[in-house]
């Protein structure tokens, strides 16, 4: 089954997590006009050198004790290549992280965008201490959410309670539609 970009926006999102990042920021970018898909992930995490880089770009690598093969970061490189397109993995120690695919949309390997709502709640939830920035960005409309402003807005009530959580993705949802 081919993987999704909301789950592939997970997986590297959660890398960051794990990175001790306090900002993530998150560009998906739909243009017909374009002919352009892309998903840029950017953090301020711990980053790594230019040997960890090479590493985690390998399939076989992983720092997880959990599997035995790191394969997101991977598969989102292959991904690009595979639609025509392009990845780019920019990182510095103790500055952060920057990875972004670009894509041919009218390619015909292009995954399916999937649920983006629920994978931007599921990676708040991670660490609700996390300040996430996403914009999408299309020919008709660009839409951002910040979770700073909806926990200004929900003061101690946490995202992860169910109706909260449930709306936050209907909301994203209903907003990038």
């Amino acid at each position: 089954m081919m993987e999704s970009l909301s789950s592939t926006l997970l997986d590297i999102a959660s890398n960051s997590v794990r990175a001790c990042a306090k900002n993530i920021g998150i560009t998906f970018v739909d243009s017909f006009r374009q002919d352009l898909v892309s998903l840029e992930i950017k953090d301020d995490g711990k980053g790594m050198d230019e040997e960890m880089i090479q590493k985690v770009q390998d399939p076989f690598f992983t720092t997880r004790t959990t599997r035995r093969i790191g394969l997101g970061i991977p598969f989102f490189k292959e991904m690009a290549e595979q639609c025509e397109g392009t990845f780019v993995l920019e990182s510095k120690v103790n500055v952060g992280t920057r990875i972004k695919a670009s894509m041919k949309k009218s390619h015909w390997d292009v995954p399916p965008r999937g649920d983006m709502g629920d994978a931007i709640v599921l990676a708040i939830c991670m660490d609700e201490s996390i300040h996430f920035h996403f914009d999408y960005i299309s020919d008709e409309k660009t839409f951002c959410f910040d979770s700073l402003e909806i926990r200004e807005i929900l003061g101690d009530v946490s995202i992860a309670e169910a109706e909260i959580s449930s709306w936050l993705k209907a909301y994203i949802n209903e907003s990038i539609q």
